[in-house]
C-alpha cells in the first residue's frame, strides 16, 4: 500500500490524549503515524507567517506546528504526509485544510500530501485505506480517549499523592494501547470497567 512503514504520517496536537491512543491504532494497522510534540511559541510565529490572523487561534498554533516539523529536516518528504481533522460542520474548523494547503503551498511544501481525518466522507484519501477494523479500533480508542480525559481531570486536584494521577494514567494509556493493538474485545469492556474503579480508590 502506498502509505504503509516506510510513509510518516505527521499529526498535530490537537487532543493529545486521543490522538496518543489513535496512534496505536494506525500502528497495528501498518501506518506510521508521528504525533507531533507540544507547541512552543516557534511553531505559533511559523504559523502566523501562513495564516491569516483572523482565522481561528487553534488554525495558527497547528499549522504551525506542521510547518516547522516539515522544515526540521527529520523526516524524507517524498514520504511524508500531514493529517489535519475536518469537523464537516458551522465550525471554521472545517476550513483548517484548506488554510493548510495553503500554508504548505506558500512555504515550498507543495508536494505534500494533506490527509482529511473524518467521519463523512468530506475527502478521499488516496493510498490511505480506512478498512472497518480501523474503524471499529478508533471508536474503541476515542471511547478509552474520552473516560481517560474524564477521569484524569476529575481526581487529579484530589490526588493525596503528587503526580499520582498521572502515574495511573500512564498506565493504564499503555494498557489501553496494548488492547488496541491486540483487539481483545473481552478486555477492553474490562479496561472500561478497570479504569473507573482504580481511579475511584484513587
Amino acid at each position: 500500500p502506498a502509505m504503509k512503514q516506510e510513509h510518516t504520517i505527521l499529526c498535530p496536537q490537537m487532543s493529545p490524549i486521543h490522538f496518543e491512543l489513535l496512534e496505536a491504532v494506525l500502528s497495528s494497522e501498518g501506518y506510521h503515524l508521528e504525533l507531533l510534540p507540544e507547541v512552543d511559541k516557534s511553531a505559533i510565529d511559523e504559523g502566523l507567517k501562513y495564516v491569516n490572523n483572523d482565522a481561528c487561534y487553534p488554525a495558527v498554533i497547528v499549522i504551525g506546528q506542521l510547518l516547522q516539523a516539515l522544515q526540521s529536516g527529520r523526516y524524507d518528504l517524498n514520504n511524508t504526509s500531514v493529517a489535519i481533522s475536518q469537523t464537516g460542520g458551522g465550525c471554521r474548523a472545517t476550513n483548517y485544510i484548506g488554510l493548510l494547503r495553503k500554508a504548505l503551498k506558500e512555504a515550498g511544501f507543495h508536494n505534500i500530501p494533506v490527509l482529511s481525518v473524518n467521519h463523512y466522507g468530506a475527502e478521499k484519501n488516496p493510498g490511505f485505506k480506512i478498512s472497518p477494523g480501523l474503524i471499529k479500533k478508533a471508536i474503541n480508542a476515542v471511547i478509552y480517549g474520552d473516560m481517560l480525559m474524564r477521569v484524569l481531570h476529575r481526581v487529579r486536584p484530589y490526588e493525596m499523592i503528587p503526580g499520582s494521577a498521572d502515574m495511573l494514567y500512564q498506565r493504564w494509556v499503555k494498557r489501553c494501547q496494548a488492547q488496541l493493538i491486540s483487539g481483545e474485545k473481552l478486555e477492553f469492556r474490562a479496561n472500561l470497567r478497570g479504569i473507573v474503579e482504580e481511579f475511584d480508590r484513587l
